[in-house]
């Protein structure tokens, strides 16, 4: 199967086109958001505060409730990407709900404490008028499924972002979300249901350390895990490898990393196209058979 792809890419002579493209990239995920909650009744996904909900900002909040259970109540991921409209600032955080606050923060998006993520970041604003390259990929698949936004305002490495990633983790069928910042730095969360315990990344976990040759296409995508601080005399048990967090079958990693919707096609046939600066790829195409 190879992914639904909307390029919602625009030119650069239509001024700051920014909040347009969030406007439209919102419609496509509540569109989705209702198919997958209908295809997952024990889990539910929801828009907390949306691109156009928040005057001066732009982004969104989203939550993940799981149908795993935490001291007898329902497991809530949340994620974060606002732009700050007038500072250019980029705020991206991942984490457990249990670190939010709602309230004016962000302009009204609300507060996300624990987790991880950056706010170090920033897009472009006006005067530049700058074309903007960008992608909605999504699959509704029975297992597989998934929401991916990914924008460039430019080809620079810091300019570019997949501001938000919402994925089925195809070993325990729980939702997991994902986002960059404008600079390529990751921040997922997802639940271990092995352990039980929430699980941090800040990157794919990959067998390899450069983006020159040779160029491979790594799937299964899994996410390396943040292990567990220790703490004084009593340790918290180590990282397990044979219970990852792996993306659906749609995605993939790439290690060539600094061209944002670069175009790829293995020996197989397949194609595949580069979201954001992360090293995702999604498959436009299925193998030649």
């Amino acid at each position: 199967m190879a992914a639904t792809i909307t390029d919602l890419s625009r030119r650069g002579d239509q001024g700051f086109a920014l909040p347009g493209l969030f406007g439209e990239a919102h419609a496509l995920l509540l569109a989705w958001l209702t198919a997958a909650n209908g295809q997952n009744p024990s889990q539910l996904l929801s828009v907390l505060t949306g691109p156009a909900a928040a005057p001066g900002f732009c982004g969104w909040t989203i939550k993940a409730q799981l149908a795993a259970l935490s001291s007898g109540q329902p497991v809530e991921l949340i994620s974060q990407w606002v732009a700050n409209l007038s500072s250019g600032a980029v705020t991206t955080h991942a984490g457990l709900a249990a670190g939010f606050t709602a309230g004016s923060a962000l302009g009204g998006h609300g507060s996300l404490t624990g987790g991880v993520g950056t706010s170090s970041s920033a897009i472009s604003l006006p005067p530049q008028a700058l074309p903007l390259g960008a992608v909605v990929a999504s699959s509704l698949a029975a297992g597989q499924e998934f929401f991916c936004f990914a924008f460039s305002q430019h080809s620079f490495s810091n300019r570019q972002a997949v501001a938000l990633l919402i994925a089925k983790d195809v070993v325990s069928a729980q939702w997991h979300l994902s986002l960059t910042d404008m600079a390529g730095v990751i921040a997922t969360v997802a639940w271990n249901l092995a352990r039980p315990q929430v699980l941090l990344s800040t990157g794919f976990r990959a067998d390899f350390f450069s983006s020159a040759a040779p160029l491979m296409l790594v799937r299964p995508a899994q996410w390396l895990p943040i292990t567990p601080t220790v703490f004084y005399q009593q340790p918290l048990p180590p990282v397990q490898w044979w219970d990852p967090v792996a993306l659906p079958v749609d995605l993939a990693i790439y290690n060539r990393t600094f061209t944002s919707l670069g175009y790829i096609k293995p020996a197989d046939g397949s194609e595949w196209l580069q979201l954001g600066p992360s090293r995702l790829v999604v498959r436009l195409k299925d193998p030649v058979s």
